[in-house]
């Protein structure tokens, strides 16, 4: 269990916190695309959860 919502994408996982903050979307693009590519995860931004492994789903949750 790695406190991720299951119904959404991992962008919008990744994205979750900085959108309750209330931060612009570029700023939410950019940061979650940086952190994406930092994390190897570029490939999977638009997969649920579900469809990851355990270790992507763990860097997702970082």
């Amino acid at each position: 269990n790695y406190a991720l919502y299951p119904h959404l994408t991992v962008f919008e996982n990744m994205a979750f916190s900085l959108r309750l903050a209330g931060r612009p979307k570029a700023e939410v693009n950019e940061r979650v695309g940086e952190a994406a590519r930092i994390l190897q995860l570029e490939d999977h931004l638009q997969k649920k959860p579900s469809q990851l492994s355990g270790g992507q789903r763990q860097r997702v949750a970082i």
